[in-house]
């Protein structure tokens, strides 16, 4: 995987969304609507629903991380 270069703009934007949006919260919210949404379609998940779940998980971990940075 090439480096991941972070402007300055983008971590403006980052700064700016932590500001807003305390990040605890958001997680919390996110995992409440996937199970939901995961309840209501017990008949069948998407086929592209593993994906979801991997992009969600890194998404809650960097959630967790900013969360106990924002402190």
């Amino acid at each position: 995987m090439p480096e991941v270069k972070i402007s300055p703009a983008l971590k403006k934007a980052f700064a700016d969304f932590l500001e807003y949006t305390p990040p605890q919260r958001l997680s919390r919210n996110l995992r409440d609507m996937l199970v939901y949404y995961i309840l209501s379609e017990k008949d069948g998940v998407p086929p592209d629903i593993e994906d979801l779940l991997c992009d969600l998980l890194q998404l809650f971990h960097l959630l967790d991380i900013a969360d106990e940075e924002w402190r």
